[in-house]
């Protein structure tokens, strides 16, 4: 069983303008915020709220999915606080969002195995079919 996550790359030329805020962010810019908060650095959910401004549940939804899909590493856990890092699939994933690429991103479920991003330049994006990984246009 794979998971399979397939997001379409975006450009939202409103994004740059300071007057529309994180409300008309769509889900693509706010996983971009997230991962780019963690860029190079350990941080708390907290911590990624703080410097994002995002919403407290959507970051900590956010975190939860990202750990089970090992886009996100625990790196030190007392109780419920947890310090995170981007995991090298994170910082794959996060290098194909800053380039603005199409891609796809699968898993099989229950195992410990990396799970693979397969990343297409806009211009070459088509429709197909891989083993296990689905695409769209």
């Amino acid at each position: 069983m794979y998971i399979v996550i397939s997001l379409p790359p975006y450009n939202n030329p409103l994004l740059n303008n300071e007057d529309i805020g994180e409300l008309f962010l769509t889900p693509r810019e706010k996983l971009l915020t997230i991962l780019n908060a963690l860029k190079d650095r350990i941080a708390s959910p907290s911590d990624v709220i703080a410097v994002t401004g995002l919403p407290r549940y959507e970051v900590l939804a956010a975190f939860h999915v990202l750990e089970a899909l090992s886009i996100v590493e625990v790196v030190y856990t007392r109780g419920n606080y947890k310090i995170y890092r981007l995991s090298e699939t994170g910082k794959k994933l996060l290098d194909i969002l800053l380039t603005n690429k199409k891609f796809t991103f699968a898993t099989a479920d229950g195992s410990d195995s990396n799970p693979a991003i397969n990343a297409e330049n806009i211009a070459t994006t088509s429709s197909s079919a891989e083993a296990g990984v689905a695409t769209t246009a």
